[in-house]
């Protein structure tokens, strides 16, 4: 499986930063930003922006709401991804 294949797995496996990403394949930041900017213009993942999820959490009463950083973008899969190469 190549590069490109492993990223888009580990995206469907729940990574979604390319640091955490690289560190799983053993590569530089760089690399995988790369990877991921080509997965991206082919369609096969999307940036997501998210919002802060303190409106939902049952706690935001009592909270300091430091628990969630607001506004991050995440990666995730255009589509469903084939598990084990098929």
């Amino acid at each position: 499986m190549g590069k490109m294949e492993e990223v888009l797995r580990l995206i469907q496996e729940g990574k979604r930063f390319p640091k955490e990403i690289a560190e799983e394949l053993g590569t530089t930041m760089d690399e995988v930003e790369g990877i991921i900017e080509l997965l991206k213009s082919l369609g096969y993942i999307e940036e997501v922006e998210k919002e802060s999820s303190c409106e939902r959490c049952p706690l935001n009463k009592i909270c300091g709401g430091k628990c969630v950083v607001p506004r991050v973008k995440v990666l995730k899969p255009s589509f469903d991804v084939p598990k084990g190469g098929q």
